[in-house]
């Protein structure tokens, strides 16, 4: 018993000690921006610049009331992505951990715009659960809720679509912040059951593409404006046929909005990130180029288009609702005591579409003036 007892307070012991080295180490060690890691130099420029763009133009981004650059916030350099180890961690605006032995401020050029970084020390038990695996999360500090993000180096040397630092960054805080109170995917209400894998179903799904597309790249206002209510028709068409369906517009919701503040911040700081983006010029491309490969095998499986593809087709509604001056923003905003609408029923109010006979009629036409049979074609080779 006292050889145990021995043992337990030479272990306690040495946990002391390795802490005390570590919090020493932490006050006192690389303390300057010029003496920290080159990925986490680069996680502080790429945040300098998210906060100095959230600051001059959060009207452009999202809206007046989105300051992401005052949202608590923690970060963690690991080896790579869901990678186990914590390398450091730092805090902003994080007001409980700045008074804590376990935390260091870091001193940081002032041209960074950047409020007070804190370094954290490993053994803050406080944010103990940022070590499971999983890039990101929420954890609570004295009944605050603080989003917590993993970044390593590939993000910022060849980072793969989509997840490099700002665009990850600002898709999973926008989901933790902003779309806190959204109800749209509750009780499994994007779940899709029995989904109709036929021909028309995706030769419909491919009109869509097609006016999706040309919206895209138009800019006359009343040509826009017409195509979303020809998209809004085929909508209504094909959501008739399999109500169902209906869950993609939860995704397109939450996940779109998601997207869509990725390409916005992409635009405003003239990056490359955009609609069904890709790395090489022209960087991205067109819904019926994605849904032409899908068909001839050529890329991503049939099932990209049950789900994935809401990020886009939700992001792209919304950046061509921007160009068309069609306010969508606040209706789009959803709680518990406030359904909001999605993309889709936001048009749907807008164009006040509930003539079924109307619909019909004129499915016909944009049938025609869409080549609709060689849709089916393509529809039949997604089937196979």
């Amino acid at each position: 018993m006292k050889k145990l007892l021995k043992v337990i307070l030479i272990v306690l012991l040495v946990y002391v000690g390795i802490m005390l080295v570590s919090i020493i180490l932490n006050k006192n060690y690389h303390t300057k921006f010029e003496s920290l890691n080159e990925t986490d130099q680069s996680m502080l420029m790429e945040l300098s610049a998210i906060y100095i763009n959230f600051e001059q133009s959060s009207d452009k981004l999202w809206n007046e009331d989105y300051h992401f650059e005052k949202k608590p916030l923690i970060l963690i350099r690991s080896n790579k992505s869901n990678g186990f180890i914590r390398k450091e961690a730092f805090a902003i605006n994080v007001k409980q951990i700045e008074n804590s032995i376990f935390a260091k401020e870091i001193e940081v050029p002032n041209h960074l715009h950047l409020p007070k970084v804190y370094r954290l020390n490993h053994f803050d038990l406080k944010t103990i659960s940022t070590w499971a695996p999983g890039n990101f999360g929420t954890l609570n500090i004295n009944n605050t809720e603080i989003f917590h993000l993993k970044y390593y180096p590939k993000m910022f040397s060849d980072p793969d679509l989509y997840f490099d630092f700002s665009s990850f960054l600002l898709h999973e805080s926008f989901h933790a912040y902003k779309q806190k109170k959204w109800t749209y995917d509750a009780n499994d209400a994007e779940y899709i059951p029995d989904y109709p894998i036929n021909k028309e179903n995706y030769a419909l799904m491919g009109l869509e593409f097609k006016l999706l597309d040309k919206a895209m790249m138009n800019n006359d206002y009343e040509t826009i404006k017409q195509v979303l209510y020809d998209w809004t028709l085929v909508r209504n068409y094909r959501y008739k046929k399999w109500p169902q369906l209906i869950g993609e517009t939860k995704t397109e919701a939450i996940e779109g909005s998601a997207r869509y503040l990725e390409y916005r911040y992409s635009q405003l700081t003239g990056g490359n990130l955009m609609v069904l983006a890709k790395k090489e010029e022209p960087y991205h491309v067109t819904f019926i180029q994605a849904f032409d490969f899908i068909a001839n095998g050529q890329a991503e499986s049939p099932r990209f288009l049950e789900r994935s593809m809401r990020y886009e087709t939700g992001s792209a509604l919304e950046l061509i609702m921007d160009k068309a001056n069609i306010p969508w923003k606040e209706a789009i905003e959803d709680s518990s005591t406030k359904p909001g609408k999605t993309q889709y029923e936001i048009l749907n109010t807008y164009f006040k579409i509930n003539d079924v006979s109307v619909i019909e009629n004129k499915i016909k036409e944009i049938k025609e003036n869409y080549d609709y049979e060689t849709l089916l074609k393509q529809g039949e080779k997604i089937v196979r």
